[in-house]
């Protein structure tokens, strides 16, 4: 009885920790990813790539490209990053200097680049057949304003890193590739190994891709691990080990299995059996110290119920402490996923702040202060903007799960108003609203829907500062099938050239300093994953016209 409690107990506590020591393992692969994904599309819509591409290349301009590839290289933190010509040519490197540079290589049998030619972002992983190091490729295209493609950038993470510091003490861990093959393990001898035997076809398209260049891929016969299954035993005739699997094919193309050492279970079982018999032992010592001293009885007693506090005070603070980490692992994971965006917003002001600040010392030398002064005025502006976007941070900080449920419409309208109040009062906007009573509910998730009210309110209260009478309405209203909320002003409108545009990332009308282009279409992808729509079109009588379309709750739903 004491044998089969004790281990149930231990089987639980060693799932409970192979569970967290996953879900953070998880969570920090993701985050190394997801954090440069953004990289490529950024850089295959700047000025530097698109500059050369358009020009006849010479020796200068690849010198240059090249430094400026170096350097978004080394801020990046990221292993390398290149350019290729539409046939597959590497012309421009953050290696160039390196003996082993890509410049010169021709990549055309990469699947990375294949997709990208097909106007695709893509993500791939492979052994590099030219540093021989493992890495995690994503790659976008680089298109005229008419759509075509006139090259592939490439940027590649480093797996080595990510490898070292997914370690956890008493727990092993593999990641396999969609085939089963061993992409990544604290355990360097299972590497390149497949779960199971390859079929001839899917050795054959390993072979083409050369994921792997020419590495045999034999079987990891050490292991008798089923792909693909969520949990299971196995060992590798030294240990045995429970097995925990989590699918990461949509997003990295990968299988994530964590191993946690049986022994953890074996070893609490036998100290507890060794404690059972020593409390079996002790029950008689007492029994015996009962009968020879009664006051000796009430002295151990009271000894023993001391213990047992301390001990119970011990394991509620270390069960607290480990609750805390979860916690702190959790937000640093959320913040991970944050860090592309921000990584946008600040780097235009970053080199924006390094261009002014060497015209400066520049017309310094020159004797022209006036014209530095001015120059340093422009910096204070720009560390202002990076002030703002970082306190945006906090703003946003409230993370959502994505989980679409029944929302009050009409108080999210009403949070929102109440965080763009003071921009209201200070722009002295009249604002009217109409609000049907059959719109109260709909399908949303309530940050995400706060969030874009909230961008929606704050581009009205800007587009109608150049007018004498300025003016916003917002309607609530039942089509059909929807739910709409249309925030309409009496603004200049969008012009016919800029409304094809209005939803791409970085278009924006505004003056330089007023924004990135990033909230419009972010707000049409939280619309678009909510299952809902963000369109505009210019009203009859001048202004603007935001309609945001919602799935409506049942009838009588309340949240």
């Amino acid at each position: 009885m004491v044998h089969h409690t004790v281990k149930q107990n231990a089987v639980a506590h060693l799932e409970r920790e192979a569970r967290n020591a996953l879900t953070r393992l998880h969570g920090h692969l993701l985050g190394a990813l997801e954090s440069r994904a953004y990289l490529p599309s950024l850089l295959a819509t700047g000025h530097e790539i698109n500059a050369f591409l358009e020009q006849a290349p010479s020796a200068q301009s690849i010198e240059a490209l090249n430094h400026y590839l170096e350097q978004a290289n080394r801020i990046a933190e990221t292993a390398d990053i290149y350019l290729m010509q539409t046939d597959g040519l590497t012309i421009a490197a953050s290696n160039w200097q390196s003996p082993t540079t890509f410049i010169g290589k021709n990549f055309a049998f990469r699947p990375y680049f294949q997709e990208a030619m097909q106007n695709q972002t893509s993500r791939y992983y492979a052994l590099g057949t030219t540093s021989g190091e493992r890495g995690y490729y994503f790659s976008a295209p680089v298109k005229t304003r008419d759509g075509e493609i006139k090259g592939v950038v490439v940027v590649k993470v480093a797996v080595d890193p990510l490898e070292n510091l997914a370690k956890y003490p008493g727990m092993n861990f593999i990641v396999t590739d969609s085939d089963d093959v061993v992409f990544m393990s604290d355990r360097k001898e299972w590497h390149y190994h497949a779960l199971q035997p390859l079929t001839p076809e899917k050795l054959a398209t390993v072979r083409q891709s050369r994921r792997y260049d020419d590495r045999e891929i034999p079987p990891l016969t050490v292991l008798n691990l089923q792909p693909g299954q969520h949990e299971q035993r196995t060992n590798d005739l030294k240990h045995d080990y429970l097995v925990l699997y989590q699918d990461m094919r949509t997003t990295a193309g990968w299988q994530l299995y964590l191993l946690a050492d049986w022994k953890h279970v074996t070893r609490t079982v036998s100290v507890a059996l060794g404690l059972a018999g020593i409390m079996l032992l002790l029950s008689i010592l007492l029994m015996y110290l009962l009968w020879k001293n009664q006051r000796q009885r009430r002295d151990y007693e009271q000894r023993t119920r001391e213990e047992l506090a301390a001990l119970v005070e011990e394991r509620t603070r270390e069960l607290r402490q480990t609750q805390e980490e979860l916690v702190q692992a959790a937000k640093m994971a959320a913040l991970g996923q944050l860090s592309a965006g921000i990584n946008h917003e600040l780097n235009n002001p970053l080199t924006a702040i390094r261009a002014y600040a060497d015209n400066a010392v520049q017309f310094l030398d020159l004797g022209k202060p006036a014209i530095a002064r001015n120059n340093l005025c422009e910096i204070t502006g720009l560390t202002e903007r990076m002030a703002t976007i970082t306190r945006q941070l906090k703003t946003f900080s409230r993370k959502s799960s994505g989980q679409i449920e029944i929302c009050d419409l009409h108080y999210a309208v009403d949070s929102a108003l109440s965080i763009m109040q003071p921009k209201l009062t200070h722009s002295r906007v009249h604002l009217t609203q109409q609000r049907a009573d059959n719109t109260r509910y709909v399908k949303a998730d309530i940050v995400w829907l706060e969030q874009i009210l909230v961008n929606l309110i704050s581009n009205a209260i800007e587009a109608v500062q150049e007018q004498h009478d300025q003016q916003m309405w917002i309607t609530l209203q039942t089509t059909t099938t929807h739910v709409t909320v249309s925030i309409q002003d009496n603004g200049t409108g969008i012009s016919e050239t800029a409304m094809p545009h209005v939803f791409e990332a970085f278009f924006t009308t505004k003056t330089i300093g007023k924004g990135l282009g990033l909230g419009l279409s972010i707000s049409y992808r939280l619309a678009k994953d909510m299952h809902g729509h963000l369109g505009v079109c210019n009203a009859p009588a001048g202004g603007a016209i935001f309609t945001l379309s919602l799935q409506p709750a049942s009838s009588g739903a309340t949240p």
